[in-house]
């Protein structure tokens, strides 16, 4: 059977359930710290380098593609112990985003008019307000799950070329914040570190080797 149907299959129904409940309650506790804020909001100014960057609207397309990317590493990963360093670092890293939208909640000025440009971003904007700007969960998320990837496809055939996509697709991502001005660069720095700490923390520190190169699949 074809490798990747493999590993998929292993631990599916581990897989389902985090993929649904980490999915919904990371993206339903975004929502209600957006809609309801105890502090006073502060709202970023655009950098040099902010202004000089153009409005692409139609970059919402890359910019949502982050969904396409959430399942590949989680679904590729065949062993417990790589779900749960997964599911820890996503948790940690919404956590200590979720800690400083609520203590220190921020925003960034959208062009006008936005709701007037094509269909997926004015649906973007109506859902995703302003704020929650600092860190970029979006630009964290997309590092995180660029990093659990490349720890993924550390062997085998899935080395080389695809490993170097995923990284053009996560850099794609990045730029595509800024591009639709859903964030500035202030808010994309600070997002990809703590990408990389969330990764650091619980796949590079006590590192093994992906359980890949130790033991037949065994799907569940």
């Amino acid at each position: 059977m074809n490798e990747t149907v493999l590993r998929v299959r292993t631990l599916l129904r581990q897989k389902l359930l985090l993929s649904v409940v980490l999915t919904g309650g990371i993206f339903g506790a975004y929502l209600l710290l957006q809609r309801n804020t105890f502090f006073p909001t502060t709202v970023l100014q655009p950098t040099g380098i902010d202004r000089l960057m153009p409005f692409v609207p139609s970059a919402v397309y890359l910019y949502e593609s982050i969904w396409l990317l959430f399942p590949v590493a989680p679904w590729l990963m065949t062993s417990e112990a790589e779900l749960n360093r997964y599911t820890k670092g996503l948790v940690s890293i919404s956590l200590v985003a979720f800690a400083l939208f609520f203590f220190f909640p921020t925003a960034v000025p959208r062009p006008k008019g936005s709701q007037e440009f094509n269909y997926l971003y004015a649906t973007l904007v109506q859902i995703d307000r302003a704020s929650n700007a600092l860190p970029s969960l979006h630009c964290a998320f997309a590092v995180f799950h660029g990093l659990c990837c490349q720890w993924v496809l550390s062997s085998g055939r899935w080395a080389g070329k695809i490993k170097w996509m995923v990284w053009f697709w996560v850099v794609g991502i990045v730029v595509s914040t800024l591009l639709t001005k859903q964030h500035i660069l202030l808010d994309a720095a600070a997002g990809i570190a703590l990408g990389i700490a969330g990764y650091s923390v619980f796949f590079r520190v006590g590192r093994v080797a992906p359980s890949s190169t130790s033991h037949s699949y065994s799907p569940d």
